[in-house]
């Protein structure tokens, strides 16, 4: 039986940067093209933050991230820069902060914006050439989407996380295949009055989802974990990365 305490030390690794070994698998190419490559993030929840926090460690050089709340100590359980020292701080904020604590260099922009149904189409980040829906409220989701599909844009959708446990029934695909989650089928709904194509990709779970904590006179109050948003926006981020490789023919 080996002895730990006994076995010789392998000692530290050999100093690098944070994309070594992203390199390994993508070669110097692929981290110039993501180096190079701008993306935007709408909502910074528990889907949205994991996205952009992955994009931060591939390499991704300029973000512009979207979100008008602010850290509560609710959102420690899933936000993945949910830390207590942000409590009461912007999201903007907080994720500009944690971000350059993997990567000084990287460029973000931080824009403080109220989604609602007739300014959403005002936060798009036209300077970006993909783009990350992860906004959670309905009306705002879908003029988001709606914005978007009409400009030709390349974008991926979130659909609903909250109330689920189990990230293995995550899937990902085209918007009309989407089958058992609630938010998706609302969202089409709104499309198809708009008469929008319902072609682009989204990440959605077919996992029944727990029903919210009812509330007198407000909307209820929704279960999660950190297991299926942050999973979410592993996909998205995932996606995104590959696509920006595709167009720099990496």
């Amino acid at each position: 039986m080996t002895n730990f305490q006994d076995a010789p030390s392998k000692g530290p690794d050999p100093p690098g940067t944070f994309s070594d070994r992203t390199g390994i698998i993508l070669g110097e190419h692929g981290l110039h093209a993501l180096a190079e490559a701008r993306v935007a993030v709408y909502g910074l929840g528990g889907v949205g933050a994991a996205c952009a926090l992955d994009l931060v460690r591939v390499g991704v050089g300029h973000l512009h991230v979207v979100d008008f709340d602010t850290v509560e100590a609710s959102n420690l359980n899933r936000l993945s820069f949910g830390f207590q020292r942000y409590i009461g701080q912007a999201k903007t904020d907080a994720f500009i902060d944690a971000a350059k604590e993997i990567n000084s260099s990287i460029d973000i922009v931080g824009e403080k914006f109220f989604f609602s149904n007739d300014t959403a189409s005002g936060s798009i980040a036209r300077e970006c050439s993909v783009h990350a829906d992860c906004v959670d409220s309905l009306g705002p989701k879908a003029s988001l989407i709606a914005a978007m599909r009409r400009e030709n844009l390349f974008f991926i959708s979130s659909m609903g996380t909250a109330g689920r446990l189990m990230p293995e029934r995550l899937r990902l695909g085209p918007m009309a295949s989407v089958r058992g989650c609630p938010l998706a089928r609302a969202v089409r709904q709104k499309l198809s009055k708009m008469r929008i194509p319902l072609d682009f990709p989204v990440v959605w779970s077919d996992e029944p989802a727990v029903k919210p904590l009812p509330q007198e006179r407000r909307r209820g109050i929704q279960g999660s974990t950190p297991f299926v948003p942050q999973t979410a926006g592993h996909f998205m981020a995932s996606w995104i990365v590959r696509k920006l490789l595709e167009d720099a023919h990496v």
